[in-house]
This record gives C-alpha cells, sequence and structure tokens, in this order.
C-alpha cells in the first residue's frame, strides 16, 4: 500500500496541494462572494436625475439587484498582487441560485471550482489533485462562527452586514474611465482574516457591481471583474455536478484545519 502511494507521488502531490492548492483555494472563495455581482446585458434603468445619494439607499438597490435573478454566465479576470509578485487568472462562470456555481479556468487550464450547494469540488490539473469540501459541516472557528453559511444566496446581505460601508468620495455617482459608478470604501467590522479592506464599483444606471478590489491587510490585493454577462440563462443541471477521473488524487475537507482525509480514485 504505501510503496503504491510513493510510486505514483501521491503523498508529494497531496502535500503539495496543502502548500500551494489550499492557498489558491483561499484566494478564489475570498472572491466568490463577487460571483454575485453581474454587469453589462442588464436593462438599463435611466440615469438618476440628480447628484445627491445615500449610501444606504444605494446598497439596498444593490441588494435587490441580486435577488432580482435566479442565475447567469459570465467571462471572469482575476488578478492578485502580493508583494513583487503578480498572477492573473481568467474563464467562465456560471452561477445559479441556492449556491450553486462553477468556474471554468482557462488560465490556468484546466483548473476547476464546481458547487451543488452541498459540496465544493477544486480541481487543479498542474497536480491532479482535487479538494472536497463538505459545505454543510457545522464546524466553527476558535470564536464560534460558522465556517459554512447555510443559505449562501444571503451572501450580498451579509457582505453589509459584515462591513462597514461609505462612499470613498462625496462626489457620487462619478466617471470611472467611460462608465458612471458609485464606489464603495468597506472595512471589516471584526478582523476575522480574508479582505478587510474591499473596493466595490457600481454601475450608477443598474446598480450592479462591475468590479471588486479586496486587501488582506497583509501585502496581498485582488482584483475581480466580469464581461460578456448573460443574466437568467438556462442552465443544465450537470454544470453544477463533479465526478474526479480515474487516477485523481481526492483531498477531503481541505477548508478546514480537522479530519482531513487523502483518497485516491481508482485506476481500475
Amino acid at each position: 500500500m504505501f510503496s503504491h502511494l510513493f510510486s505514483d507521488g501521491l503523498v508529494t502531490r497531496v502535500y503539495v496541494f496543502h502548500l500551494f492548492a489550499r492557498r489558491w483555494m483561499f484566494t478564489i472563495m475570498g472572491l466568490v462572494l463577487f460571483l454575485f455581482f453581474p454587469t453589462e446585458k442588464y436593462p438599463q434603468k435611466k440615469e438618476p436625475s440628480h447628484h445627491w445619494h445615500s449610501n444606504v439607499e444605494i446598497a439596498r438597490k444593490v441588494m435587490n439587484t441580486f435577488e432580482s435573478f435566479r442565475s447567469y454566465s459570465a467571462n471572469f479576470q482575476i488578478r492578485v498582487r502580493e508583494g513583487k509578485r503578480s498572477r492573473n487568472m481568467k474563464g467562465k462562470i456560471y452561477y445559479q441560485k441556492q449556491g450553486k456555481l462553477r468556474y471554468e479556468f482557462t488560465q490556468p487550464q484546466g483548473n476547476l471550482i464546481v458547487s451543488n450547494g452541498r459540496i465544493m469540488w477544486f480541481y487543479i490539473k498542474r497536480l491532479n489533485v482535487a479538494g472536497k469540501q463538505d459545505l454543510t459541516l457545522q464546524t466553527k472557528t476558535s470564536s464560534g462562527r460558522k465556517v459554512f453559511q447555510n443559505n449562501p444566496i444571503t451572501g450580498v446581505k451579509r457582505l453589509f452586514q459584515k462591513y462597514h460601508y461609505r462612499f470613498d468620495s462625496q462626489e457620487q455617482p462619478r466617471k470611472e474611465g467611460d462608465r458612471l459608478c458609485f464606489v464603495f470604501d468597506l472595512e471589516q467590522r471584526e478582523k476575522i482574516g480574508g479582505y478587510e479592506h474591499l473596493t466595490l464599483y457600481v454601475d450608477a444606471k443598474t446598480y450592479l457591481i462591475y468590479k471588486a478590489i479586496g486587501d488582506d491587510g497583509y501585502g496581498k490585493t485582488a482584483e475581480m471583474n466580469f464581461s460578456d454577462i448573460s443574466l437568467n440563462p438556462e442552465l443544465e443541471g450537470s454544470l453544477f455536478q463533479y465526478n474526479p477521473s480515474k487516477g485523481v488524487s481526492v483531498v477531503s475537507n481541505p477548508l478546514v484545519g480537522k479530519g482531513r482525509k487523502q483518497e485516491q480514485r481508482s485506476k481500475k
């Protein structure tokens, strides 16, 4: 048994997975929240006739907009900077309410994140390793908070509950490039990890977020953009299912510290 593990490199791959893949997953998971903020290809509302707005008013419109659609697909781009290093990720996302989502990466080519709302898979092609996270676990942090929420649909509302938010300047809305937008500054109410500071760009005509920038407070920033969005498309249920291919090493519950277990798909 042990000779088989060492001969096919499983131990090495699992070790590298915990050094590299978990860091990659946490970077992505910190941004999964922004799946719920589409942009373009949505009926345009009339441009505001005045230039005074309450940040609470706009935040409420963002939340209401999120609740108005059931599914979407889009292209995404993520850029992560840490010190002098940076890395780019891009691909296609599919989302459906009740926590169903799929990230298909074209950079890094072949990587996947897939969730049916109960189980979330992370596949790293270069390592041929997949993480299988049970989202129904009642795991709690040292402070007693649940690691996984029972209802991921409330993500946008939770965002404005967990962060202090305000406009980043008095001039709202304002032009950013060729787009009129509202810009929010958000700070975590409690420093519990993840992105301590967020900057959100909200389209002033649609009240949809089209760009989000996160700063973890330790020198790492991540920017996420969406484009070519289709709202309420009919999505096949198979998009939100994942079955590891033969030979893929599986790490169970990699996002929690206890009960991790390594498996390997049969090569029969």
